[in-house]
């Protein structure tokens, strides 16, 4: 996956954060995302050591930051400066970052977020059934994003738990 090319020089059990925008990033966007994330990574340092860290923008509008040494020797200061600079930089971007209440699914026109409070409504009216590709976002090391486990079946996911008589009944 081309998208991962930053994340070369990386091992698998390196720590990864994922934050999505609403809608993907139009060009000006990505290169101020870009000049925003360079400037930044100069500046993260964990009690004082600079943060080897790299990060790409897939599908044009998930953020995927992703740093060598947290999977193993997190810093709650270290981590809490990049949320900071994500939260400024969705604010000077203009473009909130996806709230938490809703969920990333793939439809025909690309990905859609879809609050949480209509899931169950979307299941019943047969928009959204197990097959529909889900985006998990809580993803923590960068093994399972180069597995292809960022995306999956609705069903193999919470929702589907959820929903698991919902889903059976559809079927």
């Amino acid at each position: 996956m081309d998208d991962l090319k930053p994340f070369d020089g990386f091992a698998d059990d390196a720590r990864l954060w994922l934050a999505a925008f609403p809608r993907p990033l139009l060009a000006e966007e990505a290169a101020r995302l870009k000049a925003h994330f360079e400037g930044f990574q100069p500046h993260w340092k964990t009690h004082g050591t600079p943060i080897d860290s790299a990060f790409a923008l897939l599908e044009g509008q998930i953020l995927a930051v992703v740093e060598r040494t947290m999977g193993t020797q997190p810093s709650g200061c270290a981590i809490d400066s990049m949320l900071r600079q994500l939260y400024k930089l969705a604010d000077l971007l203009e473009l909130p970052m996806l709230d938490a209440q809703k969920v990333l699914v793939r439809a025909s026109a690309g990905l859609a977020a879809v609050p949480k409070a209509r899931l169950e409504a979307l299941l019943q009216s047969g928009e959204l059934d197990g097959a529909t590709p889900v985006l998990d976002l809580t993803l923590q090391h960068l093994g399972e994003l180069r597995e292809g486990r960022m995306e999956r079946p609705l069903a193999q996911t919470w929702i589907g738990r959820k929903y698991a008589s919902l889903l059976a009944a559809g079927a």
